[in-house]
């Protein structure tokens, strides 16, 4: 863990982001035309015999429509823990920054750092010197000013969450399961005073007539579960939101069966659930004054056996809605769909999903990005705010209904894969959009008197969740990746 100090520390190795205007006046000039630094965006120098790093600041000027081409403390932060993570150096101070900044700067540059340093190490041999290994970062003069002791609580939050996100996701399939994940959300819950949680066994989830969360849990040997977690706000309750994330645990693709190595890494279908898991948690350190959030997330293992739910199934879903399975492998936004269908008897103002789910997204936006679709312009351009205002990649999709057609039963409803090759991420979406659409539902126990569609949101996260170094911290395997966005746009939010 890194510990940010509004303080400074004179033997501290002093860390310097310069521009190249400053880089000309510099002492040090000719020994750094000697290493080729230019400070260049990004580009760094450690020069370890006066305990040293330098890291540019200049972008390259390009004409571009890119939202997200623009300097990033969340990055350059990345870049100096990817400095320092080999070394034995724990202290570091931000001595300078020759650009505009302001206290989120240094708290985004401190949280780039942490993540780019952490590594799941939990099955490997740790060397006695790793043991309790701490960084600090210290900050001087001026930069110290700007920090106050609420940016180093959000800092912290954010921190432990994000690495709560990652570890989870990274853990094997073993331990992190169906059971075993309701256990590690009570005991990382539990003692907050503002969170309660709602655990559904398969018993209740059978009792509520969750039929597509069962069908795609029933072949594992661990019974499908849901968690619906709450978080009451400090003051008077003015929004309510609810955070869906998919928790398929282990995704072997059931009957339909992944081949040729696409099964390795599916540890990381539940991505979406660990994501709002890293939300909650820093919304439980930090608190809100006006929202009340609620998580729902299902969480199965899609196996193979005698048990197996089958193509040509038809589910009677929580809805009431009727789905024809074509293909077991598009499981998740089966068990999503009766976990929307349940955060709309919520009546919440919005309803968030994220979900690794259709691998189409990762060829369409590539694995840097988030794509946002949903029914709400307004809920859609005020989230992709909070991803451009973060440097988390993302982009808008728009879900044209000339495609709905694509999902529509010939015996059902809806079917759970698509009639058409293309955009796949887009028909998901389209099937999704069913489960929020209350005027569509025919279950009569829900007893809805005034059926509405509710304002939402969802997030295909298959390639920034969870890839090989397509991202800003350099990770190999979970990253993280909207966390942030989604507590800064709840604080944003909050009133």
């Amino acid at each position: 863990m890194v510990k940010l100090h509004n303080t400074n520390n004179l033997t501290a190795t002093k860390v310097y982001l310069i521009d190249k205007k400053e880089l000309e006046s510099h002492p040090d000039n000719k020994l750094f035309s000697t290493l080729n630094f230019k400070a260049k965006y990004n580009q760094k120098c450690f020069l370890a015999d006066k305990n040293q790093v330098y890291i540019g600041l200049d972008l390259e000027n390009k004409t571009t429509s890119d939202p997200f081409y623009k300097l990033d403390f969340y990055e350059l932060g990345a870049t100096l823990g990817n400095i320092i993570e080999p070394t034995k150096i724990l202290d570091l101070q931000l001595e300078k920054i020759t650009t505009d900044y302001d206290n989120k700067s240094i708290v985004d540059f401190t949280l780039g750092f942490s993540q780019a340093i952490w590594k799941f190490t939990k099955f490997k041999e740790k060397k006695e010197e790793e043991i309790n290994k701490s960084h600090r970062i210290f900050t001087a003069g001026s930069i110290s000013k700007k920090l106050s002791q609420d940016d180093i609580e959000i800092f912290e939050a954010l921190q432990s969450s994000i690495i709560l996100t990652r570890e989870t996701v990274d853990d094997t399939p073993e331990n992190i399961n169906p059971e075993s994940i309701i256990n590690i959300i009570q005991s990382n819950l539990q003692d907050y005073s503002n969170i309660d949680i709602k655990v559904f066994n398969d018993n209740e989830l059978a009792d509520h007539k969750m039929n597509s969360i069962r069908y795609v849990g029933r072949a594992s040997r661990f019974e499908p579960t849901m968690v619906h977690v709450s978080y009451k706000p400090k003051s008077e309750v003015k929004n309510k939101i609810c955070l869906v994330g998919k928790g398929v645990t282990y995704d072997s693709g059931g009957l339909d069966v992944k081949t040729s190595g696409h099964m390795k890494t599916m540890k990381c279908d539940m991505a979406g659930a660990a994501t709002v898991f890293g939300v909650m948690s820093a919304i439980a350190k930090i608190g809100l004054e006006h929202t009340e959030v609620h998580w729902i997330s299902p969480f199965v293992e899609n196996m193979v056996s005698g048990e197996a739910y089958k193509a040509d199934d038809i589910i009677n879903s929580y809805s009431g809605q009727t789905i024809e399975v074509f293909n077991t492998d598009a499981e998740g936004r089966l068990t999503l769909a009766d976990a929307l269908s349940y955060a709309t008897t919520l009546d919440p103002d919005y309803i968030i999903d994220f979900a690794t789910l259709t691998g189409m997204c990762l060829y369409a936006v590539s694995e840097y990005y988030t794509a946002i679709m949903g029914n709400d312009t307004k809920l859609s351009t005020s989230l992709i705010n909070s991803f451009q205002n973060e440097g988390e990649y993302a982009v808008l999709v728009d879900m044209p209904e000339v495609l709905r057609e694509a999902i529509e039963g010939d015996i059902s409803d809806v079917i759970n894969t698509s009639k058409i090759k293309m955009a796949g991420h887009i028909t998901a979406g389209l099937f999704l959009s069913n489960f929020i659409d209350q005027t569509k539902f025919r279950n009569p126990d829900l007893k809805i008197d005034n059926p509405k569609t509710y304002s939402w949101a969802h997030l295909d996260i298959a390639g920034s969740s969870y890839n090989e170094g397509s991202n800003k911290i350099g990770a190999k395997g979970s990253t993280g990746h909207n966390v942030r966005s989604m507590f800064r746009w709840l604080l944003e939010n909050d009133r």
